[in-house]
């Protein structure tokens, strides 16, 4: 993935001229400095992942959170000059306090949550956050199923997908689709073929679609949303 996977990755967002939003542990960063540099210097977002993907925030107090948060954004900041805005729990797993520290820490945006199609604002301590729900619908890792899946099955399932959203968006309705692929999966071959496909379909849309990174989409939301329920987790 780090030495290999995540580079390929890179080359096929800059041969379409696209973006992504790169979800990192602090783990990898600190073996992969290059890559992260290289992947920001391109234009990507880098978003906190946790330190490792073995630290789950669901098993620590507040206050362990903190410091996990803390340090991402230190291992980070060391090495693109930045701390990250965004934030995706490693499994996604978070708890009623996770949102309001985050916030506390200077973020804008989670991606944690599970529960709409499109981005929404929240406000946690006084504080506006935008929920970017995390939508599992094209995932490599569901994909790879120990090799078993074909890049072409994989893009053929994403383009479905894609089409009936941006006919549902031109009657009107809003919609968003993303795609997950890992540095490790997505970055081999057979997978990363499929996910420049994706990428390609996309961009023949660009005339009504929008391309943005996560931290843009927090962005616009935030300015273009007037009244937010305060945050109130179930569950």
């Amino acid at each position: 993935g780090g030495n290999a996977g995540i580079w390929r990755i890179l080359e096929v967002l800059e041969r379409n001229g696209a973006r992504a939003t790169i979800d990192v542990n602090g783990l990898a960063v600190q073996k992969w400095p290059d890559a992260v540099k290289a992947l920001h210097d391109a234009g990507n977002e880098i978003a906190g992942h946790g330190t490792t993907n073995d630290i789950h925030m669901t098993d620590l107090t507040p206050d362990e959170q903190r410091r996990e948060i803390r340090e991402v954004n230190r291992i980070v900041k060391d090495v693109i000059g930045e701390q990250p805005v965004g934030w995706v729990s490693p499994g996604g797993h978070h708890t009623r306090e996770t949102l309001g520290i985050l916030a506390d820490e200077g973020y804008t945006w989670c991606g944690d949550q599970c529960d709409d199609d499109l981005p929404y604002v929240v406000e946690v301590d006084g504080k506006r956050m935008v929920i970017v729900p995390k939508h599992w619908f094209f995932n490599d890792w569901r994909a790879w199923n120990g090799g078993a899946s074909s890049g072409e099955m994989a893009f053929q399932q994403f383009k479905d997908g894609f089409d009936f959203v941006l006919e549902e968006a031109m009657r009107g309705k809003p919609g968003r689709i993303d795609a997950l692929v890992h540095a490790e999966l997505g970055g081999r071959p057979y997978m990363a073929n499929a996910f420049e496909k994706m990428i390609r379909y996309m961009r023949a849309h660009d005339d009504v679609v929008w391309f943005p990174t996560r931290d843009e989409i927090a962005d616009y939301v935030l300015k273009n949303t007037n009244y937010v329920e305060p945050y109130s987790p179930t569950g």
